[in-house]
């Protein structure tokens, strides 16, 4: 190779490589750009709706609410048809769609107000009081929004999953009824919320199986689905909280934490931290229970059992911890049956050996756990014994009688081991050798 030859070749390296890094930054540049205006974008709107303008009527606010929907759509008309850019007119209908349930929320505010009237419960904040609407003007805000809710978010999903149109359309439709009804009461409002849970639930199982649900574009329409409860979830958190509804609050971030962040993300940090959550939030469940239906006194060992169940069964789900699970909730079961015992709680004996033989089966035989294991037969031990102070009281009463059955058991024990003592002898050394092998 001649040195003028070897100069163009590096001259064209040269230039592929810079032509490489303009293009590069030229994507991270749009990239930056297409986050601080979408930033912009939600960060003002929520402004807007905090600090409460109170010169201006609800009526109004939900107009200008509306105003940015319609900016937003016409920003990404504006991308598709004249600038020919899809990827803009996506994050343009993608915003418009995520605006839209707080455009229901506002309507429901209204409606809600509108049907209860002065028995409505209404906040203290200024921004979130949609009071004194004409009933003519809710009608049409409601028309308006349902045409828009279906026009924006069909357009929407067919930008970014064309494939599972159908079925984003009828979870957010769905979502969006669940956020109109006009319920703030803490008895039907976790049952809404328990539905919408259940419902995307499954729908995200299905949408598992779809590789392109796994795209930026189709996670971006499964958030879109989820606002809606998510609204719904932040709004009852403004009223004060009931039983019903922080039970059934718990019981979502402990599926999220547990169940659903493993399909997410391959995080391990964030599959440790919402499991943390999720376990706090499980556990929390039993002792509200108890303590709205029983309450709160120092004669709760055996109730506080099934917060031993609880981790049990969470050691089944967990990614991480698992054996350590076990091992806590068979301390806990153990310490809280000795307790109960030795409070003379009613049932208590019967509670031990039950749970005895439960930390025997399940954490012994089943995972061959060493801990659940012993502390299972302590924990039926304990049973054993109580029931033995009726012996006593009976040797108390009538000593002979006693002797007289001891001797007969001995006698009896004593031909067994005659008979079986090699078996008995085999069967012990298997044992042991098998409880050399578990963890």
């Amino acid at each position: 190779m001649t040195i003028n030859e070897y100069n163009l070749d590096s001259t064209g390296l040269t230039n592929q490589i810079k032509s490489s890094m303009q293009s590069l930054n030229g994507s991270q540049i749009i990239l930056y750009l297409r986050w601080a205006g979408s930033l912009l974008v939600i960060l003002s709107a929520i402004g807007f709706m905090m600090q409460s303008h109170a010169d201006l009527l609800p009526a109004y606010r939900y107009w200008v609410g509306l105003a940015i929907v319609l900016a937003l759509c016409a920003g990404g008309l504006v991308c598709n048809y004249v600038l020919k850019e899809l990827t803009g007119a996506r994050l343009f209908f993608a915003l418009g769609a995520a605006f839209l349930p707080v455009q229901v929320s506002q309507v429901s505010a209204m409606l809600y107000t509108f049907v209860h009237g002065t028995q409505a419960r209404q906040l203290e904040y200024t921004w979130l009081q949609f009071a004194d609407v004409h009933p003519a003007l809710i009608a049409i805000d409601i028309g308006i929004t349902a045409v828009l809710l279906i026009t924006v978010s069909y357009t929407s999903f067919s930008m970014l999953a064309k494939r599972q149109v159908k079925t984003l359309m009828q979870a957010a439709l769905l979502g969006s009824l669940g956020l109109l009804l006009p319920i703030r009461d803490g008895y039907w409002l976790p049952v809404i919320i328990t539905l919408l849970f259940g419902v995307l639930s499954v729908i995200e199982r299905q949408f598992q199986q779809d590789n392109t649900m796994q795209l930026a574009e189709g996670v971006t329409a499964r958030a879109l689905i989820s606002l809606p409860l998510l609204i719904l979830v932040g709004r009852s958190l403004l009223y004060p909280i009931s039983f019903w509804l922080a039970i059934v609050i718990a019981a979502i971030i402990a599926t999220i934490g547990i169940v659903d962040a493993k399909r997410y993300t391959q995080s391990a940090l964030v599959i440790y931290v919402g499991q943390c959550l999720g376990t706090l939030a499980a556990l929390s469940i039993w002792p509200m229970t108890v303590e709205h239906f029983v309450g709160i006194s120092q004669n709760l060992y055996s109730l506080m059992i099934p917060v031993a169940l609880v981790l049990f069964a969470l050691s089944t789900q967990v990614a991480y911890h698992a054996k350590a699970y076990r091992s806590l909730g068979s301390l806990l079961a153990t310490g809280l049956a000795y307790a109960a015992l030795l409070d003379d709680q009613a049932f208590a004996p019967l509670l031990a050996l039950s749970t005895g033989i439960a930390l025997v089966i399940i954490g012994g035989l089943k995972y061959h756990e060493k801990i659940p294991f012993f502390l299972g037969q302590l924990c039926f031990l304990g049973g054993i014994l109580f029931y033995c102070s009726y012996v006593v009281d009976a040797y108390s009463n009538a000593p002979w009688l006693f002797s007289i059955g001891l001797g007969l058991v001995v006698l009896m024990l004593a031909s067994i081991l005659e008979k079986k003592h090699q078996s008995i002898v085999k069967a012990v050394g298997n044992y042991l050798n098998e409880l050399k092998d578990w963890r």
